[in-house]
């Protein structure tokens, strides 16, 4: 077995060799700062899937100003066959001064 080789022996007045350094916190910051950017994509992205999606959910249920026309003058014309049947009807009413005296009811 070969001996086992130490760092060279420091002579007086020399200062002892530094060791190199390791760089894994610059690659440990570079993953967590590439996973941040990441999650800010993707939360980006489905931030605007999502509001994309509810836009046009809201579309079919918003009606427009057409169709808000349309029910507006068909409700009117219902209140005009109602307003006329109304008056019919009131105008068929037997008038109660027609009416003997003593055959109404006393209540």
């Amino acid at each position: 077995m070969p001996p086992v080789q130490g760092p060279p022996p420091v002579q007086p007045g020399q200062t002892p060799p530094t060791q190199k350094k390791s760089n894994a916190w610059i690659w440990i910051l570079g993953g967590c700062l590439g996973i941040v950017i990441l999650g800010i994509i993707v939360f980006v992205a489905l931030g605007w899937w999502g509001a994309r999606k509810v836009k046009k959910e809201m579309e079919k249920y918003t009606p427009s100003a057409q169709k808000i026309q349309e029910n507006i003058n068909r409700m009117n014309k219902e209140a005009e066959g109602w307003e006329k049947k109304s008056q019919e009807f009131q105008e068929n009413l037997p008038n109660p001064e027609d009416f003997p005296a003593g055959t109404q009811n006393p209540q």
